[in-house]
């Protein structure tokens, strides 16, 4: 299959890279003839970059407004190139600065990548050193025809472990949530990264899953970037003193808006996403993705309060969360916030028995098994839960 083009030219998701750049007090690095250097994006806007260029540092480069500009950025491990004019300068909340023109297209530099899919944070992926020893690799992008894997810390030049054409097997269970290992062979070498393409011996049912997990996990990153993005433009926090406020309270998410109310508790958004899919037919799902603190608060818009659920029915505990495990928010449901419905917790098949007894020491009232996710079973043991004690 060909790769799929990495350059961005959608208006809205170029902004979307400099609000994450914005955001997490990166720079960009601009050339202006045989001048180059970092400057710290300041803000974005529908039409511009702000960029903390000095007095000093713009009179030195001769830049003057229609000056042509190059700027290079990385947006999650990804190089990108782009030419704009310089639109205007001066002091930008106090700070000296020089606005640019938005890009109208970010083009890849490194188009031979398999990095159609850049994770937030590095995926767990053992493989198969020349040894065939199992070494903990992480895969840090992801590609239709394989992906780019960073070795354990230790290791101290790549060939001694992989070297070039050589062959592997990496396990992808912590990405996919199920036992899938493809066979792969080093195309090239990375900073501190093998290129690992998929060989043509690769199981036709184990590709064709991988290739549906990437889509999919492509189109979750969009859709959250998609719920990050400011409209109205973004300014960086270090521009103005920042205020100590409470952190405001984790919003419910409605991804079907039908009664009986279940509520997915989760770390992330793929599961409530997948099991709406699935049981919207029949049932209403609500994700929360919830740090810490207590779930009622933030249940306001859904009826709840001083003790009542409002149209909650149900509440489903994913084994995936941001902070704990999933029997200590059940624990703090039913003990702290005298949680009166039916919880289940979710997760894997992998010793069924063991966290079925565990979650039910917990105060819950079953074990669901979601990965593998098998859709007849989830809709009758969430059915004849709800019978029994909704």
């Amino acid at each position: 299959m060909g790769t799929t083009s990495l350059n961005k030219d959608q208006h809205e998701a170029i902004r979307m890279v400099f609000q994450r750049l914005c955001e997490d007090e990166g720079t960009v690095s601009l050339i202006f003839g045989h001048f180059r250097g970092d400057f710290r994006v300041l803000a974005e806007a529908s039409d511009r970059v702000v960029l903390g260029i000095s007095d000093l540092g713009r009179g030195q480069w001769g830049l003057k407004p229609g000056s042509r500009v190059t700027l290079h950025l990385l947006d999650r491990g990804l190089p990108y190139e782009a030419v704009v004019d310089l639109q205007g300068h001066g002091k930008f909340h106090g700070t000296e600065a020089c606005h640019v023109a938005m890009p109208r297209l970010l083009r890849a530099l490194d188009t031979h990548r398999l990095a159609e899919y850049a994770p937030d944070r590095p995926v767990p992926c053992p493989f198969a050193d020349q040894q065939n020893n199992v070494q903990d690799g992480f895969a840090l992008a992801f590609g239709e025809d394989g992906l780019e894997l960073a070795p354990p810390e230790a290791t101290r030049i790549l060939g001694d472990m992989l070297r070039l054409n050589a062959t592997t097997s990496v396990e992808l269970r912590a990405a996919i949530g199920e036992n899938l290992a493809l066979p792969m062979r080093v195309a090239y070498f990375g900073d501190r990264v093998w290129g690992l393409r998929i060989t043509e011996s690769a199981d036709k049912k184990r590709l064709s899953r991988y290739r549906q997990w990437l889509m999919e996990a492509k189109h979750h990153q969009a859709q959250r970037d998609l719920s990050r993005f400011v409209p109205g433009g973004m300014e960086s926090a270090r521009l103005v003193p920042r205020r100590e406020t409470a952190p405001p309270a984790a919003l419910p998410k409605i991804l079907v808006d039908r009664d009986p109310m279940l509520l997915v508790l989760a770390g992330e958004e793929a599961f409530p996403a997948r099991l709406a899919e699935a049981v919207g037919r029949k049932f209403g799902v609500t994700a929360l993705d919830l740090m810490k603190g207590p779930v009622l608060p933030s249940l306001a818009a859904l009826g709840a309060g001083e003790g009542e659920w409002g149209r909650i029915k149900l509440v489903l505990i994913h084994h995936r969360q941001r902070a704990g495990t999933s029997l200590e928010r059940c624990g703090r449901l039913i003990q702290q916030e005298k949680c009166p419905l039916p919880i289940l917790l979710a997760g894997t098949d992998e010793g069924f028995d063991l966290k079925r007894n565990r979650a039910m020491a917990a105060g819950a009232v079953d074990y669901l098994v979601v990965e593998p996710f098998h859709i007849l079973s989830v809709i009758r043991i969430l059915d004849d839960t709800l019978k029994l004690l909704g």
